[in-house]
């Protein structure tokens, strides 16, 4: 009779898939618990893109921690690409457009710069050797990480899933629910294990209402028909302010998302997932204002996803209180950058390898506020 641990993973989206992989990396026994499928139109890892990115503003330990999980990260899904036969992430490089009193940008230069990770601060007519076409001049600055990218995020989730079913884990496609000590329950009976990690996204805040306080927001995203030299790769991801975009990425269009106005909160079961005309607008407006040849591109795509927030929009890892051996995973919706380096670390956490951080404890969490020209609260909405 084997000896190794066993843990259930509820959620197969980005976070959950993490898990499972490294767990059963390490030897565990894995059952991950999927009420809808693996990277379903539901979730939050679903699109063709996420941007992974390093930069976090610096200035605080929790932003050197999301700096350097991302950069672990970064080796991670190459690794994993390669050992697939597919390039899941493109090093193409972010370019941040800095405006206004840049703040945000400013700090995470030189925080990267103190980390020694690969940045440059640029002056603002440089812009014009990534794009065939953008305009530059209302901006104080240009940062430029090169070793960034954008990965194809479903792909992604489901090498994730695959690998980790290869290696013995094993899918289950129901409905799970948490009893009093945070171990799941399904179609009726328990589901025994050492420990039960919840990574439902935007269904945490449902499944612990009592715990936390998480929202799941809608996010816009349009694909604009270009030319073959706006693909990607070849042009770097965009930030620009509370938008962000990604040139033609495997036929899809040109990415325009963000935050493009207004963010409901939705239900992710149930909400209509045809995107606000307002943001449409707004989305369109961004195009010509950055890049005046896209001015007039044809929109091709649409499509809502959602993303979700704890109140400060860090992340919960945590222990379930009551001393059933659940675990909380998720309730940031920066997560996808991140992916298989948060699955080492929520596996050390289990594992006893490390503590969980505070920041990412239960408690009363400050509403976050910021005075910045780009704020976390836009850029987390920017990793998609």
């Amino acid at each position: 009779m084997s000896d190794a641990p066993t843990a259930v993973v509820v959620g197969a989206g980005i976070v959950g898939a993490s898990i499972a992989h490294e767990l059963v990396h390490r030897g565990w026994t894995v059952t991950i618990v999927e009420q809808y499928a693996p990277a379903h139109v539901r979730a939050s890892s679903h699109d063709s893109s996420r941007v992974l990115r390093l930069s976090y503003g610096g200035g605080r330990e929790i932003d050197v921690w999301y700096t350097r999980r991302a950069w672990r990260a970064r080796q991670l899904w190459q690794e994993i690409g390669e050992d697939e036969g597919t390039e899941l992430f493109h090093s193409v490089g972010v370019v941040w457009f800095a405006r206004g009193t840049a703040e945000f940008e400013e700090r995470s230069a030189r925080s990267l710069e103190a980390l020694d990770l690969p940045v440059e601060r640029l002056p603002p007519e440089a812009a014009r050797e990534f794009f065939p076409d953008v305009r530059c001049d209302d901006l104080e600055f240009v940062v430029h990480e090169p070793r960034s990218g954008v990965l194809r995020a479903r792909p992604a989730v489901l090498a994730l899933v695959r690998r980790a079913l290869r290696k013995g884990a094993r899918l289950r496609i129901a409905t799970a629910r948490p009893d009093e000590r945070g171990r799941a329950v399904a179609d009726g009976g328990p589901l025994p294990a050492d420990r039960t990690v919840w990574a439902g996204g935007p269904w945490l805040g449902r499944w612990f209402p009592h715990l936390l306080e998480i929202e799941a927001v809608r996010q816009n995203v349009f694909y604009y028909g270009v030319e073959p030299h706006w693909r990607t790769p070849g042009l770097p991801v965009w930030v620009d302010g509370g938008a962000y975009g990604v040139g033609d990425l495997d036929d899809s269009g040109f990415k325009v998302g963000g935050a493009l106005g207004e963010a409901p909160v939705i239900d992710p079961d149930l909400a209509d997932r045809r995107p606000d005309p307002d943001a449409e607008q707004i989305a369109r407006s961004v195009l010509a204002n950055r890049f005046p040849a896209l001015a007039g591109a044809p929109l091709v795509s649409r499509h809502v996803c959602q993303y979700e927030l704890t109140t400060d929009q860090h992340f919960v890892l945590t222990p379930v209180p009551g001393g059933g051996g659940g675990w909380l995973a998720g309730g940031g919706g920066h997560a996808f950058k991140f992916g298989p380096a948060l699955g080492e670390y929520v596996a050390d956490l289990l594992e006893g390898r490390e503590q969980p951080l505070p920041a990412f404890g239960l408690g009363p969490r400050e509403k976050f506020e910021s005075q910045e020209s780009a704020t976390p609260g836009q850029l987390a909405r920017q990793h998609r």
